[in-house]
């Protein structure tokens, strides 16, 4: 009794014990998704007290490189949303967990409530991976009263009626010897829309030279070869106006621009429909969306299953619908009333019936650019498709096997080490050797005095206490930059991909084989041959451009100075992605203003982005707008460093204003001009955002740049060794114009 009354007595003492801490849910989940989740995770956070969901929104084109950081530094969320095409790359390392175990155990969640080419994207070797979230699959778009006009008043259910509508639609309506109207718009780079063709035909994406693919591509190309689809003209079209206007009579496209089609084009209502895709043995179209998966480093991963089973009921589907328009991926969903009489809702039902997923190898990014690049060589004119020997697909199935068996192959430690290593020993004695000479050169002379920085002042001489003021910055530039360049080119020497990053020992020595294929590579030689162009004519352009600027500016007579030198200086600390969007409208081949301007002088008219011969022209124009006033700062200020009296000279003795600029401007900034040149040509050296932005480096890889395939090959494929190679071949480069600089200055070509 004691005890007990003691206990009591503590108790009330210390007062009431405090509540259980509530347990937290991580929820990470893109776009607009991102934003709505939060709608979910209330009314999940009702239905279970006790539990608080966090949800993070991750822009769409930053997801992928966040979701790999989370993975690889093992700090990822419970839960999260991933693209269908991304589920093999997370699986492969071994970022998010097998729910097989969740599934049996599960009321919610069973395989028959889901599509069976929705749930199919979630199966990685044979594993459930992740749960659909939300479907969409590609249909037809087209518009009715156009059809009805060809004398079509149903939409095409077989190729062979979708090649004949497109031939009665395209068309020169004002005969002025241009093509007004096309069939259909196709994308000369879009696997989305060409594999289902192949599917279509009961083809195999992985075997080209096979005749279900070879004739499931003649049909394809064939829209290109009578023109009833643009290969030049009319590409870079916006597709609302074209749509409207009936330059474009039908697209594919997924069921986000149903919407888009209602909200920006109100005066088609009524005259525009979809239909499931055409086919041939069957009506097969691509199937993606967005899964739910767990990663494995969640903290709670009951909860994390039990929020996927909230999100996969039926009637929570119909509400992150009315929330969002996103397709739901529940059968009995679909059976409701609302996507039952919504006339094209329930197309992408019927279609859904008939999808299919490209397969969920880590690999497809690869297989899937390279089918994109060799289509759009032979749309494009580079190679032709003659009867049944195609040289291309025969390319292509070599790639796509070479891909599939390159993690096969393993790195020897013996012969390429050996090379290696004794490679990387020369190059430092003959690094050490130079060092010595030049040393020996600079060496003070028997009999001078022995410089100040090497005297004893107490027990430190004054050259050890400099060395320990700079020792911080030393251990940081160690920590922060020479080792992580150090691990770089280790990295080089390796065949280190997702395969590697997923488990250290599938990563293996390779020696300099790297750099050899490099070398071997065809794509490498034209990024090069690009960057050099790019920076042999871009630089003096955009130098020339500068200078005149400035000088014009330097004038005393010129008057709103501050205006002039803050609007050139504008585009310079504009983003990119807004620069990009304005050159682009002014690029449009059909609505641009520099087409415009031809048109109006009767000069031949340009698709500037779209074609090889001038696409890369184009980027260099918007590159030297963009960085000019950079350049022009920088010369106003050597401007203004030239003493006025020597100008004052030279017009006594007569000079003209060319002479002065020849004579007296010219040599006056020759410490500037090489500064400029020099920072310039590094800076085009590294282009990368401006192709990766306007062009992702097409057509035909006419605007890839070692940069821009550098960061493919890294961050898009996964082929880290290679791409380091890459890094280092362009730092010899870049070193080599910093060689030139240096001698140019030691040879006195900078002046005084």
């Amino acid at each position: 009794m004691r005890v007990t009354a003691a206990a009591f007595l503590l108790a009330a003492l210390a007062g009431p014990l405090p509540a259980a801490s509530p347990r937290t849910l991580t929820v990470w989940a893109m776009g607009e998704e991102g934003i709505r989740i939060s709608v979910m995770a209330r009314k999940f956070e009702a239905e279970n007290p006790g539990v608080r969901v966090r949800t993070q929104a991750i822009p769409w084109d930053a997801a992928h490189e966040k979701l790999l950081t989370a993975v690889v530094g093992d700090l990822p969320p419970d839960v999260g949303q991933l693209g269908t095409t991304w589920m093999a790359e997370f699986a492969t390392l071994r970022g998010i967990l097998p729910l097989e175990e969740f599934i049996e155990g599960s009321s919610e969640v069973k395989k028959e409530n889901f599509f069976e080419g929705s749930w199919n994207t979630g199966l990685v070797d044979g594993k459930v991976y992740g749960i659909p979230w939300y479907v969409d699959t590609r249909v037809l778009f087209y518009r009715k009263d156009l059809l009805r006009e060809a004398g079509f008043p149903e939409p095409p259910r077989t190729w062979e009626e979708l090649r004949e509508v497109c031939r009665r639609l395209t068309r020169d309506t004002d005969r002025d010897g241009r093509t007004d109207r096309y069939g259909i718009a196709l994308p000369i780079r879009g696997w989305m829309v060409f594999v289902p063709f192949v599917w279509q035909n009961n083809g195999d994406v992985f075997h080209s030279t096979e005749p279900e693919f070879r004739e499931a591509l003649d049909y394809y190309l064939s829209f290109f070869r009578e023109g009833t689809t643009p290969s030049g003209r009319g590409m870079d079209m916006d597709i609302f106006q074209a749509f409207k206007t009936g330059f474009y009579s039908m697209f594919v496209s997924g069921p986000w621009m149903v919407e888009l089609l209602d909200r920006e084009l109100p005066e088609l209502a009524g005259k525009w429909g979809v239909a499931v895709m055409p086919g041939k043995a069957k009506r097969t179209s691509f199937v993606g969306g967005s899964n739910l998966v767990v990663f494995k480093g969640a903290r709670e991963k009951d909860l994390a299953w039990k929020f996927i089973e909230f999100l996969s009921r039926p009637e929570n589907q119909i509400e992150w619908y009315n929330l969002l328009h996103s397709l739901p991926a529940s059968r009995e969903a679909w059976r409701t009333p609302h996507f039952r009489e919504h006339s094209m809702l329930r197309v992408f039902g019927e279609q859904m019936e008939d999808t299919q997923s490209p397969p969920n190898i880590p690999e497809w990014e690869q297989i899937s650019n390279f089918i994109d690049t060799r289509m759009e060589a032979i749309i494009l004119g580079e190679k032709i498709l003659d009867g049944n020997t195609v040289e291309t697909l025969a390319a292509l199935e070599g790639d796509i096997a070479e891909i599939l068996y390159r993690n096969k192959r393993r790195g020897g430690w013996t012969r390429e080490f050996a090379l290696s290593v004794g490679g990387l020993i020369l190059a430092a004695a003959g690094a050490a050797w130079l060092v010595l000479i030049r040393r020996g050169r600079d060496r003070t002379a028997p009999g001078t005095a022995v410089p100040a920085g090497t005297k004893r002042t107490g027990k430190l001489s004054t050259g050890a206490v400099g060395y320990l003021f700079v020792l911080p910055a030393i251990v940081i530039l160690t920590l922060f930059l020479f080792i992580p360049v150090l691990a770089s080119f280790l990295i080089s020497l390796t065949d280190w991909n997702i395969y590697g990053l997923a488990d250290r020992h599938n990563l293996h020595f390779v020696g300099f084989r790297n750099y050899l294929a490099v070398f071997k590579d065809s794509i490498f030689w034209k990024s090069l041959w690009n960057t050099l162009f790019f920076t042999g004519v871009g630089v003096p352009f955009t130098v020339m451009i500068s200078l005149l600027t400035a000088t014009v500016l330097n004038e005393k007579v010129v008057r709103f100075k501050t205006f002039f030198r803050t609007s050139y200086f504008l585009p310079v600390v504009s983003t990119i992605v807004a620069v990009a969007v304005m050159w682009r409208w002014l690029y449009n081949p059909e609505f641009g203003v520099f087409n415009w301007i031809l048109r109006s002088l009767s000069f031949p008219e340009f698709n500037w982005l779209a074609d090889p011969r001038t696409s890369l022209a184009s980027i260099i124009l918007m590159a030297a707008w963009k960085n000019f006033g950079y350049n022009m700062v920088i010369f106003l200020a050597g401007l203004q460093g030239i003493p006025e009296a020597l100008y004052e000279s030279a017009r006594i003795d007569g000079a003209n204003v060319w002479q002065l600029f020849l004579h007296v401007t010219l040599p006056g900034l020759r410490t500037t001009m090489l500064f400029v040149v020099i920072m310039s040509t590094i800076g085009y050296l590294q282009c990368f955002a401006e192709p990766y932005i306007m062009t992702k480096g097409g057509p035909l890889n006419s605007t890839m740049t070692i940069v821009l395939y550098m960061y493919n090959q890294g961050f898009k494929f996964f082929e880290l060794g290679y791409a380091s190679a890459l890094a280092y071949i362009l730092f010899g480069i870049i070193f080599l114009f910093t060689f030139i600089q240096i001698r140019l200055k030691k040879s006195g070509f900078a002046g005084s």
